[in-house]
């Protein structure tokens, strides 16, 4: 197959009563002969997002094996009978949907996740009806049809169904065979797609969705990052701009959520899943880390007074910083063509397919997220009172880096409890956020100097001026200076506004046992 293949459709498809046989074909205007039939079986796992949202746009992605045309198809509607439908190579998984067919929906899909929706085993009897002079005119599919449907708990269904098919014949043609088809016995189908009808119930329930659980809201929650790092896959590879940053947040947020919300999963599957996505984490960390360095530096370098750069102080920074962000960037290339990376995609997708919930998952959102809320909120002060009685410089340093973190996880609960906690939890991700942004600030500083001092060092070692290194040294100590200035100002309205959501989580308990 060739790298995409894209060609219009025009088929009709019928409904088949018991007991139907095929009749004859011969009688259609042009159709000479009708070849024996050839039967093989075709599966198909079909492609949505949890919401349907390709189906509701009368969309269809799957990826099928078996048959002639094995590969990735998308359909797109046209007018009337027409749909256009765009093909990719196999290629290894399902777990892998090609660039290039996602890029085709994007204005659909957003960043919603993928994940498989449903898995169609199609037995199939195929005739062709040929012209005299052996052109196909339409091909007829009389399909059996095993449909599970993997989303809201496996279902099976199954069905009969008929297809025909232009092919190298004309409108008119088909409508006679459609004509001849229908006064043998056969229906309209009530669909356009086969997916369609299997996913009918399901499109039902989500147009009647229950009352908010806590395992729904924190799936909804984790589905968004996986939605994120699908999406933004070709851009990380390219390296564009922002986008190894907003993946590798999709990932911190994806860790933190299976660590804030565990009271709701089954530990022995997300406590692994977390470790590996921690290790995607490090690996986007690399470059995204030698960007932010590439890029601060040398801004700071570029502001400086003419008079206080002496020596070639940026064409080192250039070389250095950029050939380890080109290097990082290689290595995380790497990685994502891995094994490793598409075993985590896969348990990703199976977890937003099947989740691991436990009993307490079914319990509402309203009463249990704020508590889990407030906890992260917990930890922060926790980290906040160690590093206070720190005396020592370099202990004190490695404290405010874990306070950062820790308020990346109070804001991340916040973000995701949103929905149900409301403005409380929106003003305490923004505290969240205020801070955790300062003292990123001031780790980045604390970098810096770091990463000054080497490149100083290889710049001594080379015989240049190392004055201008001292005075980029003296800027970062400023930044972080001023960071510890407001340090405890945005900790106590952090503060202040996680005890606001914990007091308003106990006042609706409060309220659900009076009533």
């Amino acid at each position: 197959m060739a790298a995409q293949d894209r060609q219009v459709e025009t088929e009709r498809k019928f409904d088949v009563p018991r007991r139907w046989s095929f009749p004859p074909m011969t009688a259609v205007a042009d159709v000479a002969v009708v070849e024996p039939p050839k039967r093989f079986t075709q599966t198909a796992t079909y492609l949505d997002t949890p919401e349907l949202t390709l189906l509701r746009a009368k969309r269809t992605l799957r990826r099928r094996t078996g048959g002639s045309d094995a590969g990735w198809h998308l359909k797109q509607p046209r007018s009337g009978d027409e749909r256009l439908e765009i093909r990719e190579p196999l290629g290894r998984s399902s777990a892998r949907v090609p660039a290039a067919l996602r890029a085709e929906v994007a204005q659909v899909l957003g960043n919603r996740p993928l994940v498989p929706i449903a898995v169609l085993r199609t037995r199939r009897t195929e005739r062709r009806l040929l012209a005299a002079d052996g052109t196909a005119l339409v091909v007829i599919a009389d399909d059996q049809v095993e449909a599970t449907v993997l989303l809201g708990g496996e279902r099976i269904h199954r069905w009969r169904e008929v297809e025909a098919e232009l092919v190298d014949g004309d409108a008119a043609i088909l409508e006679e065979v459609a004509q001849r088809l229908l006064s043998a016995g056969l229906t309209p189908a009530a669909g356009p797609s086969k997916v369609g009808r299997a996913m009918a119930e399901v499109l039902t329930d989500l147009a009647h969705p229950g009352p908010a659980t806590a395992g729904a809201v924190a799936l909804d929650y984790v589905a968004a990052q996986v939605g994120v790092l699908q999406a933004l896959e070709p851009a990380v590879r390219d390296d564009h701009p922002d986008a190894v940053h907003k993946a590798r947040v999709a990932t911190r947020r994806l860790r933190s959520a299976l660590r804030t919300f565990r009271p709701l999963f089954d530990r022995t599957v997300t406590d692994p899943l977390r470790e590996d996505v921690a290790w995607l984490t490090g690996v986007l960390g690399a470059p995204r880390d030698a960007e932010v360095m590439r890029d601060r530096l040398l801004g700071v370098a570029d502001g400086l007074e003419p008079e206080l750069v002496v020596g070639p102080v940026l064409a080192r920074l250039h070389q250095t910083l950029g050939g380890e962000h080109a290097r990082a960037h290689a290595a995380l290339v790497t990685a994502l063509d891995g094994r490793r990376y598409e075993r985590l995609m896969a348990d990703l997708v199976e977890v937003l397919v099947r989740p691991p919930f436990v009993a307490a998952a079914a319990g509402p959102a309203a009463r249990q997220l704020p508590g889990l809320v407030a906890k992260e909120s917990k930890g922060v002060l926790k980290t906040a009172n160690v590093a206070a009685t720190s005396e020592d410089a370099e202990e004190r340093d490695e404290a405010i880096h874990d306070i950062r973190k820790r308020a990346k996880a109070a804001r991340y609960a916040a973000e995701a409890a949103g929905s149900v906690v409301g403005a409380r939890a929106d003003r305490l991700a923004s505290a969240w956020t205020d801070l955790q942004e300062a003292l990123g600030d001031y780790q980045d500083s604390v970098v810096a100097r770091e990463v000054i001092m080497r490149i100083c060092g290889e710049a001594r070692t080379a015989g240049e001026e190392t004055f201008s290194y001292g005075v980029l040294a003296e800027r970062e100590t400023a930044v972080a200076r001023a960071v510890r200035d407001q340090y405890a100002g945005m900790l106590a309205k952090a503060l202040k506004a996680a005890r606001r959501v914990e007091t308003g989580s106990g006042a609706k308990r409060s309220a659900s046992a009076k009533g």
